[in-house]
C-alpha cells in the first residue's frame, strides 16, 4: 500500500496521547509539525539548542501548528517556558483550541504588562475579567501552564509576582519562600535577590517581588460565553500557535497532555 503522506511522529503522539502523559510539541531540532505564520513583515524564526527563537518583526512573528485534527479541543493542558529578549510587548502569546473556537493567552501585551485571555464575549485581554498586569523582566524564564475544560480556562505562572504588604518583613518573606520551596533561608534569600536585583527597594508596601513557584493567576468561567480570537492577523495562529509583537522572544519545553478525568480546581500555591 502506498501512503499519500508521512505523518510526523509528534503528530501521531498528540493524536493518541491520553491521561497525564506529557507529549512534546517540538522536536528541538526544527519546525517539524509547524510552519512560520504568514504575518506581513515577520521577523526571523529559528530553532537553536532546543529553543524556538522568534525575532521581533514589523508587527507579528510566529509559528502555527499544521495538523488541527491532531489537537484536542477541550480537557487538555499546554505548558511552555518563555523569556523576553527585547521589545516592549507580548513575547510568547499562545493561541489554542477551546471547543470549536480558539482563544489566545496574551503575555505582556499593550505595552508589556497586560496578561489575559482574548477574547471572551468579544472583550479582549485588556478589558475582560482575566486582565492582570505582570512586569516581565528580560531574560528571565517564565513557565506558563494553560488548562482548557468545557467550563473553565485556567492559567498558572512561574515565577509569579508577590505583592508586598505593610505587615511584611524581609525575614518573613524570605522565610515564607524557604518553607514553600523546602530550602534554607540563605538559599531562599540568594534566589530572591538573583531574581530581584533591586530586592531591598522592592520590599516596600505596594511593590511586587518576583517569587519562584507556580501560582494560579487566571480562572476564567467560559460556560455559555462566546470565545474567539481577537480580530486581525493573530487569527492566522489558529488552531495552535505562538507569536510575538514587535518583540523578540524565546520558547522552550512546550508540551501538551490530555486530561483523562475532570480537573479539580486549585488555588494559589507552589508546585502542582
Amino acid at each position: 500500500m502506498t501512503m499519500k503522506k508521512l505523518i510526523p511522529l509528534i503528530t501521531l503522539a498528540l493524536a493518541t496521547a491520553c491521561g497525564t502523559t506529557w507529549q512534546p510539541l517540538f522536536n528541538g531540532r526544527d519546525l517539524t509539525g509547524w510552519e512560520e505564520t504568514d504575518y506581513a513583515g515577520r521577523g526571523k524564526v529559528s530553532v537553536e539548542n532546543g529553543e524556538l527563537h522568534l525575532d521581533g518583526g514589523e508587527i507579528l512573528t510566529g509559528i502555527t501548528w499544521k495538523d488541527k485534527d491532531a489537537l484536542p479541543k477541550t480537557n487538555y493542558e499546554i505548558e511552555y517556558e518563555a523569556k523576553k529578549v527585547d521589545g516592549s510587548d507580548f513575547f510568547a502569546l499562545l493561541t489554542f483550541p477551546v471547543g470549536e473556537k480558539h482563544a489566545s493567552l496574551v503575555t505582556g501585551g499593550w505595552g508589556g504588562a497586560v496578561t489575559g485571555i482574548s477574547s471572551i464575549n468579544s472583550m479582549d485581554a485588556s478589558e475582560n475579567d482575566t486582565t492582570l498586569y505582570v512586569k516581565y523582566e528580560p531574560n528571565i524564564w517564565y513557565k506558563f501552564r494553560v488548562r482548557v475544560t468545557p467550563r473553565v480556562i485556567t492559567v498558572w505562572l512561574d515565577p509569579h509576582e508577590r505583592l508586598i504588604l505593610r505587615k511584611d518583613t524581609v525575614a518573613g518573606v524570605i522565610g515564607e519562600y524557604a518553607k514553600a520551596a523546602g530550602i534554607t533561608a540563605d538559599e531562599a534569600e540568594a534566589t530572591l535577590r538573583k531574581l530581584n536585583p533591586m530586592f531591598d527597594d522592592l520590599m516596600k508596601p505596594g511593590k511586587n517581588l518576583i517569587v519562584p513557584g507556580e501560582a494560579q493567576v487566571i480562572e476564567a468561567d467560559i460556560h455559555e460565553k462566546v470565545i474567539s480570537i481577537r480580530p486581525g492577523e493573530i487569527e492566522l495562529s489558529a488552531p495552535l500557535g505562538f507569536a510575538t509583537f514587535q518583540t523578540s522572544g524565546v520558547i522552550r519545553n512546550a508540551r501538551l497532555r490530555r486530561l483523562s478525568t475532570p480537573a479539580k480546581r486549585r488555588g494559589y500555591g507552589y508546585g502542582r
